[in-house]
Order: C-alpha cells, then structure tokens, then sequence
C-alpha cells in the first residue's frame, strides 16, 4: 500500500516537474499566436455582414484547448481514453451553417493539435501557409467582374404568360440561371417565379431590374443573396 502511494506522488511530481510545465505554457503562447493569426485571416477575408466576432473569438480559443489537451494526454493512453469519454457527453447545439466556417473551426483544431504535439515550426508553416492560400483565393473570388450566386424572386401577373418571358433578358444580364420554383400567390392572381442566377459583380443592376419590371408590370422584384433551396 505504502509503494502504491509513492509511485502516486512520484506519478505526480512528474507530470508537474518544471520542464513539463515550461512545454504546456510554450505551447499555449505558440497556439494563441497562432489561433490570433487564423482569426485575422478570417476576419479579413470575411464579409463585414458576414463576420460573427464570437466565431472569431472560438478560432482564437480552439488551437490554445487542443494544444493543452495534447500536452497534458503526451503518449499516456488512458489519458487519452479518459479525455475522449468525458468530451463524449459534451453536446454542441450551435449550428454552423456555413461550410466556410466549419472549415476554419477544422483549421484551428488541426492547429492545436500540430502544436500540442511540440512541433512548432510546422504549425507555424501550416498557419502561414493556409492563411496565404486563403487570403490569395477570396482575393480572387472578390475581384471585380467576378461571377456570383444570387436568388432572384418575380412576381407575374396572371395575364402575362411567364413561358419563356425573361430568357432574353436574363441571357443578357447573367452568365447562368435556373428555374427554381414557381408559386401561385394572391389567390391566384400572381405568379411567383424564383430563379438562381450567376451574375458579374459590376452588373448594372438598375438597368437590369428595368427591363424586368418592364416585363412583368412593374410587379414585385425581390434580388438578395444566394440563398438555397429548401429540402423537399
């Protein structure tokens, strides 16, 4: 009983010796550096409407948790088993909706976990280099005349026939477009008409619109954002 209790304090002197204590506080400055890091690229190359500063708060955090669960788990496998099983009846309610932001969540873990393993110039690599591929690929995603995804809702008389009413017109503004749904409303006497289309970011959306009102009788003309179907 007596050796069972030495080998406890000696277990935990160990764990709590000076160098291990040096390791765990290295790696929490070197992942919050690194968790800052992501949070600025996320920042910067989100949308102003888009940012959700709690979000850029987690990024922050995610890198500096891993990297101390790591450090404290080291090689020790029923650490690891008891770590797993208390994270287990932990639930996330919080929905993340866009893939975006669920691949920077995975970017931040992937970071604490480069980092709380000790290997702190390939996290440091793998932020830099991450960071750069994403910042170079919103740049070019952002640049002027550059496609993007947008949901167009109009509104059609019943005495106009919508057949084909717009293809001329939506041939001439955008370089794709589909036919989304189509909505009888105002007992019958609307037809709602929803369209996603691709459009340049420089389009000349008061000339477009124009010529749409012109069709459909100045009727209701809804462009917003992309925004996707809803499951059947």
């Amino acid at each position: 009983m007596f050796d069972k209790i030495l080998a406890l304090l000696d277990n935990i002197i160990a764990i709590n010796s000076f160098s291990n204590v040096i390791n765990m506080l290295i790696a929490i400055v070197v992942a919050f550096i690194l968790g800052i890091i992501i949070y600025l690229t996320y920042k910067v190359t989100t949308r102003e409407f888009s940012f959700d500063r709690e979000l850029g708060l987690t990024l922050i955090i995610i890198p500096v948790v891993v990297a101390l669960l790591l450090s404290v788990i080291g090689t020790n496998i029923a650490r690891a088993f008891s770590l797993a099983g208390a994270l287990s009846i932990i639930r996330y309610r919080s929905a993340i909706i866009k893939p975006r932001n669920i691949a920077f969540i995975f970017f931040g873990m992937g970071t604490g976990f480069i980092t709380g393993t000790g290997l702190y110039v390939p996290a440091l690599l793998f932020v830099l280099i991450t960071c750069a591929f994403i910042i170079v690929f919103t740049a070019l995603g952002s640049r002027k005349g550059t496609a993007v995804k947008k949901t167009l809702i109009i509104a059609i008389p019943e005495s106009i026939n919508y057949d084909g009413l717009l293809d001329d017109t939506l041939k001439k503004y955008v370089s794709a477009y589909s036919l989304d749904s189509v909505r009888i409303t105002g007992g019958g006497t609307l037809t709602e008409l929803t369209y996603h289309i691709k459009v340049a970011s420089d389009i000349n959306i008061k000339a477009f619109m124009d010529e749409l009102r012109v069709l459909n009788g100045n009727f209701k003309i809804k462009l917003t954002q992309y925004v996707p179907s809803e499951d059947k």
